[in-house]
């Protein structure tokens, strides 16, 4: 289009026109495109006025433009500000606006979740209300500062929210917003949350302090492995300071035979592999090797890329010397267990087992040598019963030390352990010996338990100075384990011993039984037999009967001397034989014991030969006790004697006991002798010999257990010798003898008839009424009035009305008892006591005692010899008697 005659290219032409911008002048073009071109008419006016229409178009159809174009800016702005503000409002910034005295115009969403409290309500408080009140101070410095125009740095503060509780740190960077030629009237604020970062900031220095003050040693390397990083407790261990190690590798601190070592971790640290608790050497200062525990892991960036390595290494030394004494102190515990089991458990003799407990515990605590003494029987020594480690000299110089004399026989002495370390600095003269043999260190052990002595235990060492305190531990237990088993072996023997004796004594007992019951049969056999004979009276002549008589008298008198043996055996095990001692012959002794001896040899149709000294021999002694002593000697010879043997009594002065004199009567049988073994056993209370058993008359057992007691309580001795079984035997008793002449001969007891009585009313009371019926007929046979009474009420009746001189009373009766009866009896008598005598099984010195404490007057043990009775009831013709007790 041509444009030489436009307006517009005229104005364009003008050299005063302002310039044109390019911009409009495009959008004026782009208007006149859109008119068209005018019409130019002929003239000038109206030429003129197209123009101006034209112009107006122009500017019109400008405007229209340029409007559409501002609104497709405007859209575009509008665009622009909502994507800004999208992320304006996500943005970890959030926006205050202040006044000039700190309180809050205007602010976003961030920043009122910071502080707490919803957009609406926070217009019109001060920001310094939502901050920590120690921080208000220094907020409000820093407000001053920004409105001098002198705001400094950014201030962290920490926030408090106003519902409570911890609020977050912010970093508060305030500017001012300042008008034209004006102070100030307003600020911009940015809070920025900066806990987080906080948090990482205290965490890495309180890892930095944590390595710092480390005691492992903790290193940071690049993948070449040169050090970053090298904290105190590296330097403590390697000896070598952060100076020296920064920046180089650690290879001069790596074994040469470790070099392949290092150099594979470092590859797999760059592979990203972490090594956990590698347990290796490295070196400090000096080359002193460094046994370390080593834990080696990958650094990497924020990408995950390997950038580096850290290493943790800890000084493992002392706990591979705590596992060294741990397995050290496993294996010890090892051998006192298996020590306590082969105690306790064990069937070796003591002797092989505390040899081979000794080795055991010297090898377990590294003793060179070991010696195990046991106790001599005079205990004035130590014998070596085993040793370990010394030569064959030494061993026998070692052999047999006194008690004192050397360091074991100095543990013996004292009783209490012996440790010595350093010993050859030792100046007791005692370790001589073992000083000599190149002993270093010794601990010795007594063997003690419950106050016995079982020797000592020695261990000592020739390769170190001193033992361990483990060591001395273990050395001590096995000892106190070995001496309670010593112990234990010992009341284990003495049990076994009292079992044997419990099983003989059992043994015995039911041989007594047996027997007893058998040689009670014995007299009861013929005196039934008597009794069958006499009841045909009618046809038996008085000298069959008389016959019978004797029969039974003869085996009355055979059961009193079994119980009587009986009770004497009670006594003599309970020590209550009281002996009756005066000077006696002993001529007048062994003459009474013949006589006691005589039918038994009559009936075996033995040859009795008595060999006496021609001077008179005196012995102190119990008569009746000396004569049953030779009795039973006599009666056992003729007992185990084939019928018409030979026996030898005699009898001759000798040597021995304190006084220098004594008298040896010695009893020969050519019997059924005796084994060796039974020897120790034939004094043994009930003991019987199988030979005898067999013979007929054997006996119960005791007699000579209690020759043998007698003989001891007389201060003399009993002993048993023979050539074996069927080659006979002698016993011989030795007694000391006395001094001046015997005393004259006596009667014994009952040796002779009752004397005649004058009458006497006599009341017999038992409840046996066999007993008290024959008791009766006996006394009125000797010219006493009797009656009897078969119970205690019956007999208070009787006396009551009856008023007798005498009462004899069973103990054991129902109701009431013969104690009971006893004093009734006294208390009813009414100056009238009758003589009052108790008659009863019972004949130990407490039942003696308990009737005369009851108030009887004498005491007699069934069954009761007629004499005896008879000479106590003669009393009464006499003053009345002080009660007292026969024997």
């Amino acid at each position: 289009m041509d444009t030489s005659h436009s307006p517009a290219a005229g104005a364009g032409h003008d050299p005063a026109a302002k310039p044109v911008d390019p911009l409009t002048d495009a959008v004026r073009q782009r208007a006149e495109v859109r008119v068209g071109t005018p019409v130019r008419p002929a003239d000038g006016s109206a030429a003129e006025v197209d123009r101006l229409v034209h112009e107006w178009g122009v500017q019109q159809a400008e405007l229209e433009m340029q409007n559409a174009e501002l609104r497709q800016a405007q859209r575009a702005l509008e665009l622009s500000r909502d994507h800004y503000l999208q992320l304006y409002a996500r943005a970890p910034v959030g926006y205050v606006t202040l006044d000039a005295q700190g309180g809050i115009v205007d602010l976003d969403d961030t920043a009122a979740m910071l502080l707490g409290r919803a957009h609406p309500d926070m217009p019109g408080h001060l920001l310094a209300e939502f901050v920590d009140a120690p921080d208000r101070e220094r907020l409000q410095r820093y407000q001053a500062g920004v409105v001098r125009g002198d705001p400094g740095s950014p201030l962290e503060l920490k926030l408090a929210p106003d519902g409570g509780g911890a609020g977050p740190w912010v970093m508060l960077d305030i500017v001012p917003q300042v008008e034209p030629a004006r102070q100030p009237t307003r600020c911009r604020a940015a809070l920025i949350d900066i806990t987080e970062r906080l948090r990482m900031r205290d965490g890495a220095a309180r890892l930095a302090a944590i390595v710092a003050s480390s005691e492992d040693a903790i290193v940071s390397r690049d993948l070449d492995g040169r050090i970053d990083s090298w904290n105190d407790g590296a330097a403590r261990l390697f000896s070598h300071a952060a100076e020296e190690m920064v920046g180089a590798t650690m290879d001069a601190l790596v074994p040469e035979e470790l070099r392949a070592q290092e150099a594979g971790l470092l590859w797999r640290l760059r592979d990203g592999e972490t090594v956990a608790h590698l347990e290796t050497e490295r070196m400090a200062r000096g080359g002193v090797r460094v046994p370390v525990s080593m834990s080696l892991s990958p650094i990497r960036d924020e990408r995950g890329a390997v950038v580096g390595s850290a290493l943790i290494a800890r000084d493992i030394s002392e706990r591979r010397r705590a596992d060294r004494a741990l397995r050290e102190r496993v294996r010890q515990l090892d051998v006192l267990s298996q020590a306590g089991q082969a105690l306790i458990l064990g069937e070796q003799d003591a002797a092989t087992m505390r040899r081979e407990l000794f080795e055991r515990v010297r090898a377990a605590v590294g003793s060179e040598i070991c010696l195990n003494y046991g106790t001599s029987d005079d205990g004035e020594s130590l014998l070596l019963l085993s040793a370990y480690g010394l030569s064959e000299a030494h061993e026998a110089e070692l052999a047999r030390v006194p008690i004192g004399g050397s360091l074991t026989g100095l543990v013996a002495r004292r009783g209490e352990k012996l440790v010595i370390e350093n010993m050859q600095q030792c100046g007791l003269p005692e370790a001589a010996r073992l000083k000599a043999a190149g002993v270093r260190c010794f601990a010795g052990y007594p063997l003690l338990a419950h106050g016995r002595d079982y020797g000592v235990a020695a261990f000592a060492s020739t390769s170190r100075d001193r033992f361990r305190r483990g060591d001395v531990l273990v050395i001590k237990t096995l000892c106190d384990q070995l001496a309670a088993m010593l112990e234990r072996s010992r009341l284990m023997a003495e049990l076994r011993a009292s079992e044997r004796t419990l099983k003989r004594a059992d043994k015995a007992k039911d041989d007594l039984i047996a027997t007893l019951a058998h040689e009670l049969r014995n007299p009861l056999a013929p005196i039934r037999n008597a009794l069958g004979i006499l009841r045909r009276a009618d046809d038996v002549d008085r000298a069959r009967i008389d016959w019978c008589r004797d029969i039974i008298e003869r085996q009355v008198v055979q059961m009193t001397h079994l119980l009587e043996d009986l009770l004497d055996a009670s006594r003599l095990v309970r020590n209550k034989i009281e002996l009756r001692v005066e000077r006696l012959e002993l001529a007048r002794v062994i003459g009474q014991a013949v006589e006691a001896a005589q039918p038994l040899m009559h009936a075996q149709r033995h040859r009795l030969r008595v060999v006496l000294p021609d001077a008179p021999i005196v012995v102190h002694g119990d008569l009746t006790r000396l004569t049953q002593v030779f009795a039973n000697l006599l009666n056992n010879a003729a007992k185990y004697s084939d019928a018409g043997s030979e026996i030898v009594l005699a009898a001759e002065r000798a040597s021995g006991g304190e006084g220098g004199g004594g008298v040896r009567v010695s009893v020969r049988d050519p019997g059924i002798g005796i084994a060796p073994e039974q020897l120790p056993v034939i004094f043994e209370m009930f003991a019987q010999l199988r030979p005898a058993l067999e013979r007929a008359g054997g006996g119960l057992g005791i007699g000579l257990a209690l020759a043998r007691g007698l003989v001891e309580q007389h201060g003399g001795t009993l002993q048993a010798a023979s050539d074996g079984p069927g080659r006979g035997s002698e016993f011989t008793v030795w007694l000391p003898v006395g001094q001046g002449e015997a005393a004259s001969a006596a009667r014994h007891p009952g040796a002779e008839g009752g004397p005649e009585l004058a009458p006497h009313r006599v009341l017999v009371v038992d409840d046996n009424v066999d007993a008290a019926q024959t008791l009766a007929a006996m006394l009125s046979l000797h010219g006493q009035d009797v009656r009897t009474a078969f119970g205690g009420l019956e007999a208070l009746e009787v006396a009551a009305q009856w008023r007798p001189d005498a009462a004899v009373l069973d103990i054991g009766m129902p109701g009431l008892n013969g104690y009971e009866l006893c004093q009734r009896l006294r208390a009813q008598a009414r100056g009238h006591t009758p003589l009052l005598i108790a008659c009863t099984g019972w004949g130990q010195e407490a039942d003696r005692d308990r009737a005369h404490d009851a108030g009887f007057d004498f005491h007699l043990v069934k069954p009761i010899e007629p004499a005896v009775l008879l000479r106590l009831l003669a009393t009464l013709d006499d003053e009345p008697p002080a009660p007292s007790a026969l024997p």
